[in-house]
């Protein structure tokens, strides 16, 4: 609410907020007790981002891994709600949200840092990753870890800033041994 002739000169402390509804512009003065980044924070959970989509060789639920070849990891189909961008406006405040790298927990006390990845295809055999992979020395059961980490940006009544966090998401890898048997024909 503005008040009594404050249309051309509002209370001091006072800010002009903008909003758009739609094609429709809005604009309006509002008391300075909005705390904006609170707003962006609580605009953050409207966003609903996700952890990425594990992208991991071998492919399959019961695919194992083998000792001694590279496993790749990536960013599995990356859309804006699972890398971003991804932007809103609300309430005066602007935020654009953003993931910028993986790490990667292996579950055999190995972290890897990657960005997006690549996705492996077929055909490439058994060469390593060009940017984001992991070799298994031990078999085992493994718990693969990736955890995107997002900085978000907003601004709004005058101030901008920026916040980091991050999410998560965990499959299980089988890794097995490849036993070769030599036995002599005759």
């Amino acid at each position: 609410a503005i008040p009594d002739g404050a249309t051309d000169n509002p209370p001091k402390g006072w800010v002009l907020v903008r909003c758009m509804e739609g094609s429709l512009v809005l604009l309006f003065w509002v008391e300075p007790r909005v705390n904006p980044e609170q707003l962006a924070r609580s605009l953050l959970d409207e966003m609903e981002l996700t952890p990425i989509d594990i992208g991991i060789t071998p492919r399959g639920s019961d695919a194992m891994a083998l000792v001694g070849l590279a496993v790749w990891l990536w960013a599995e189909d990356p859309s804006s709600a699972t890398w971003g961008p991804k932007s809103i406006s609300a309430g005066g405040v602007t935020m654009t949200a953003k993931a910028h790298r993986v790490v990667w927990d292996l579950g055999d006390g190995t972290e890897v840092s990657c960005g997006k990845g690549t996705e492996w295809t077929y055909g490439v055999g058994e060469k390593p990753s060009p940017t984001c992979g992991h070799t298994y020395s031990k078999q085992g059961r493994y718990t693969v870890e990736a955890s995107s980490y997002w900085t978000a940006d907003w601004s709004g009544y005058g101030q901008s800033g920026s916040f980091s966090f991050q999410l998560t998401r965990a499959q299980r890898l089988d890794v097995g041994e490849l036993q070769v048997i030599v036995t002599s024909g005759r």
